[in-house]
């Protein structure tokens, strides 16, 4: 390819900069993937896109280089269908819930996949937790497809591991110093093929949830959207977001906004306090975030095991 003519059809600044077809961004991130594309300009490639933004024919063309590096996985036979949770930004000011959320779904019945970075310098990542949980990573698709049918616990499988291509671009952002187009496709990813799993999604903000809506609807994905914390996928304990399922093509809102006073949280956002609570909320020793009943909620009403909140309101209640 040219890349620098691509480089001059993209970076001319977010006010003059050409979108990509998407053909022409399935080739350009097949090749980004592939590690073809030379240094100077794969960075200013980079770079561009962050200025100008990915449009929505860009991140599917993008999207679909990346499936064909995704390690496939098998939904497990005869059992509800896979929860699939993000985990790449971690507990910056307040404790990482990711890792409660994926146990409690695990005790509901659930199969439930996370993948996301091994380390971050800057945060305390949910593979951290897992480890002190003692959740084991998945090394190879051998082991995370046999963990996954074995059940009981969430299967943590890192993205080096889950999309190695993915996990190198990831990588570039401690030598550029801003994030690129792979942080915001590697939270798509799912292992499982079609409508077979439920990805939860998260915003940072508001107005990107339409944005977002519209990419699950054109691959015909399966997802729970709704504004993260910190960039994580659990609900804010104290702030509860609006959060919508897409399915069949059609958005709906599952459940409103609602704040929460006076709510328990980890003493502090560190692995042990966060590894106290986590354990305390799954034994009964301490009641689960309202909010994040809720979230459970919702899920199963996503996963097709509740018809709708009530009933999985009463399922909650039968089991926590």
């Amino acid at each position: 390819m040219d890349y620098t003519k691509l480089i001059k059809e993209v970076g001319r600044g977010k006010n003059h900069a050409r979108d990509l077809d998407r053909e022409q961004a399935l080739a350009l991130y097949r090749e980004m993937l592939a590690g073809v594309v030379p240094d100077l300009q794969l960075g200013g490639l980079l770079i561009a896109l962050r200025i100008k933004g990915e449009s929505e024919e860009e991140m599917l063309g993008f999207y679909q280089a990346m499936e064909e590096q995704v390690m496939p996985l098998q939904a497990p036979a005869e059992r509800p269908m896979p929860v699939v949770i993000p985990t790449y930004n971690g507990a910056r000011k307040q404790a990482n819930l990711t890792p409660l959320l994926a146990m409690l779904l695990s005790k509901l019945g659930l199969p439930v996949l996370v993948h996301g970075v091994d380390e971050d310098p800057t945060r305390i990542t949910s593979a951290e937790i897992f480890r002190a949980l003692g959740v084991e990573a998945a090394q190879d698709q051998l082991q995370a497809q046999q963990q996954l049918d074995a059940g009981g616990l969430p299967v943590f499988v890192p993205v080096s591991v889950l999309c190695a291509a993915i996990d190198k671009q990831l990588a570039l952002r401690w030598q550029m110093g801003v994030r690129n187009s792979s942080h915001t496709l590697a939270k798509l990813i799912t292992p499982f093929a079609g409508q077979e799993s439920l990805r939860l999604s998260s915003v940072s903000h508001p107005e990107y949830i339409q944005k977002v809506s519209s990419f699950f609807r054109q691959v015909e994905g399966r997802a729970l959207l709704s504004q993260g914390t910190e960039g994580e996928v659990y609900a804010n304990p104290q702030r509860f977001p609006q959060i919508h399922l897409i399915a069949n093509g059609i958005q709906e809102i599952l459940s409103d906004r609602q704040d929460f006073e006076n709510v328990e949280l980890p003493a502090s956002k560190d692995v042990v306090a966060t590894v106290a609570f986590t354990q305390e909320c799954l034994s009964g020793q301490r009641a689960i975030p309202q909010a994040i009943l809720n979230q459970l909620m919702c899920c199963l009403v996503g996963a097709g095991i509740s018809g709708d909140m009530e009933e999985a309101r009463m399922i909650i209640e039968q089991v926590f």
